[in-house]
């Protein structure tokens, strides 16, 4: 059974026993019964309407999006929490007047035009569809990341097979982490072409 559900719901239910894991963000406080086994690092990238000015801007640095308010998603989700440590760090803020229930919500509100956001690297990797009204940009100077890691209970009977499962998601990921946006920008930029010339009989 693989259930999604907000941190503060996967950790009631690792405590009550009703799952055996959970992929989590680190770090996770007060949390003396649960074993983090740490899986990956992944990278956030931003996202921006296709005629934002941050969207050709290169270099983009971190301090470019000091002035921007971020879409972000609703209080509980722990990807809120990690976007506003960005934002703080980069001297943005948060859009008012607005709180997403998903990442798929914030990825068609950036693709309308409505403002720009953070996402992490697995939520825009394939298959989930590229949007031609958006674009994704990395950080050259510093790329904002979270740590993800594989948690169960410290009573656990079946340490081994979590452990071997934790190497197994390690394995996994690291081909999807290796970000390539070359797709989404070619996809999303105009191509000039020209219409062959007809030759003319008499």
């Amino acid at each position: 059974l693989l259930i999604e559900e907000k941190t503060e719901i996967l950790l009631q239910q690792l405590h009550d026993g009703r799952v055996d894991c959970a992929l989590l963000a680190l770090p996770l406080n007060h949390e003396d019964q649960l074993h983090a086994e740490f899986v990956f690092e992944e990278p956030f990238v931003l996202a921006v309407p296709r005629h934002h000015p941050l969207a050709d801007k290169t270099p983009l640095r971190l301090r470019d999006i000091s002035e921007e308010r971020l879409l972000l998603l609703d209080d509980g989700h722990c990807l809120r929490d990690q976007a506003l440590d960005v934002c703080h760090l980069a001297g943005a803020s948060e859009k008012d007047g607005f709180r997403a229930t998903s990442l798929e919500t914030l990825r068609q509100m950036v693709a309308a035009g409505v403002g720009v956001t953070l996402l992490p690297a697995l939520a825009v990797q394939a298959p989930v569809p590229r949007s031609p009204t958006l674009q994704l940009r990395q950080f050259a100077d510093s790329q904002p990341s979270r740590q993800i890691a594989l948690v169960w209970r410290k009573s656990a009977a079946n340490v081994t097979f979590l452990k071997r499962f934790a190497e197994l998601i390690s394995t996994l990921a690291k081909p999807a982490l290796q970000l390539d946006l070359t797709e989404s920008n070619e996809a999303t930029t105009p191509v000039a072409t020209k219409r062959p010339r007809q030759r003319q009989t008499t």
